[in-house]
């Protein structure tokens, strides 16, 4: 059985929040572990390899994935239009330039960047790809170009933050499904770039979790990590917000980034059919322009 949608991102563009107010949605059939990446990796395994991580959610009105690699990659949209022409994709989006400093933080979280300097400014020198996705216009245009522009639904991570019930709403009626269905992942705050203090008392509680899903309990160790209070618990006494100890983002290198995707953010708009975007890089962008 086909998949029929596809969320392709952008990275750190909220895209976790999409896949998890799919995964609980009794109509809706998500690969639970996100980031299949099959159509931009893995390609050369072939279809019946993907629909096999799709095994499981055949009982469902629509089933799909998320994979934040297909957002960017050039050969994507038309794979994924040879294997469904009819596949729906989800884009999520965020104001390109915090997008970049988001990346910026989660690769000194995956430890890609190490050393003394931190600082963005030096990320940025190191990784061209902080900038390459943030060029939202370029990439969409290549999905404009196969898909019609009524199979791809566009939400902003910053409407998602100010009124998530309506964005998922949104999302359901997009897909098919039922949209009074209340996900209790829907304000949920996730994929905050933190570290771990101490690393042996985290792996301790992930021992704890496998341990308890082979006796058989793997739905209460469920209830427990949805549990508000031993997130706050894990967030507050042993994990390290690294906005709060890396340097933000340069004024002048902000400016700089403005510059550089004013052209690209036109062509969103443009694109979108939209006269505003929900950003401060837009509002920064008019206000240069007046």
């Amino acid at each position: 059985m086909k998949a029929d949608f596809i969320g392709i991102g952008a990275q750190k563009c909220a895209s976790t929040w999409v896949h998890g107010v799919l995964s609980d949605h009794p109509e809706v059939g998500v690969y639970p572990g996100k980031e299949i990446d099959y159509f931009s990796d893995y390609y050369n395994r072939g279809y019946q390899w993907y629909e096999r991580q799709l095994s499981g959610v055949d009982s469902v009105r629509t089933r799909g994935e998320v994979s934040t690699s297909y957002f960017t990659d050039s050969d994507t949209p038309s794979r994924v239009f040879l294997y469904n022409p009819n596949m729906r994709v989800v884009l999520s989006l965020r104001d390109p330039i915090e997008r970049a400093y988001s990346n910026h933080l989660n690769e000194i979280k995956l430890c890609h960047l190490t050393g003394q300097n931190l600082e963005f400014e030096n990320g940025l020198t190191n990784n061209p790809m902080y900038l390459e996705q943030s060029y939202y216009g370029k990439h969409l245009a290549r999905w404009l170009a196969i898909f019609p522009r009524d199979q791809i639904l566009v939400i902003f991570q910053e409407e998602i933050r100010d009124d998530p019930f309506t964005q998922a709403r949104n999302l359901y009626r997009f897909l098919g499904v039922a949209e009074d269905h209340q996900s209790w992942f829907l304000e949920k705050k996730v994929n905050e770039s933190r570290i771990i203090k101490n690393a042996e008392a985290d792996h301790f509680l992930k021992y704890l979790g496998k341990l308890g899903r082979s006796i058989g309990i793997g739905g209460v160790v469920v209830a427990v990590r949805k549990n508000d209070l031993v997130g706050r618990l894990r967030r507050n006494y042993n994990q390290i917000e690294l906005r709060q100890v890396i340097p933000p983002m340069r004024e002048d290198t902000k400016i700089c980034l403005q510059d550089i995707l004013a052209d690209d953010m036109r062509e969103l708009a443009h694109q979108l059919e939209r006269k505003d975007l929900p950003w401060p890089s837009w509002v920064a962008l008019c206000d240069r322009s007046s």
